[in-house]
């Protein structure tokens, strides 16, 4: 995905990314769709939204593509990495997204969107071990 960054960000002809991105976002939710597992096309996702933090948070298919891989691989590292970072860029989730994390959530406490942030980290410290530490620090500088 990323010669295709590369294609559509430096071709004229394309129009650049701006004009791309719609169409850029839907192809890489397919792939997603496709297969969620993969860590590229949620790198390239992101990557769509470089600089522009404000479109990442606000576009629907974003947000959507997340939810519908929570609700069919509710433990996809890549999927709660998304919403962390949503989360952190001031998404504001609907009741959907709190009850697909409720379920991962092996604590006894109540989700409110004041926490779900530092319990997405609580969920993704326990399914992705091997950056457990990461995700510690990532709740402590969301609390902090």
């Amino acid at each position: 995905m990323g010669k295709r960054h590369f294609v559509v960000t430096r071709s004229p002809l394309l129009g650049g990314l701006n004009s791309m991105r719609e169409s850029e976002v839907s192809y890489t939710v397919e792939a997603i769709l496709n297969t969620p597992e993969n860590e590229s096309p949620w790198r390239y996702l992101r990557g769509l939204y470089k600089g522009d933090t404000p479109s990442f948070v606000h576009d629907p298919e974003v947000s959507s593509v997340c939810l519908k891989v929570l609700n069919s691989n509710n433990k996809n590292t890549f999927a709660l990495s998304l919403l962390l970072d949503l989360l952190c860029h001031g998404f504001q989730p609907s009741e959907k997204f709190k009850i697909a994390i409720q379920a991962l959530n092996t604590s006894n406490s109540d989700l409110s969107d004041l926490n779900l942030a530092t319990t997405v980290c609580s969920v993704l410290e326990g399914v992705d071990p091997m950056r457990s530490n990461y995700w510690s620090w990532r709740k402590s500088n969301i609390l902090a």
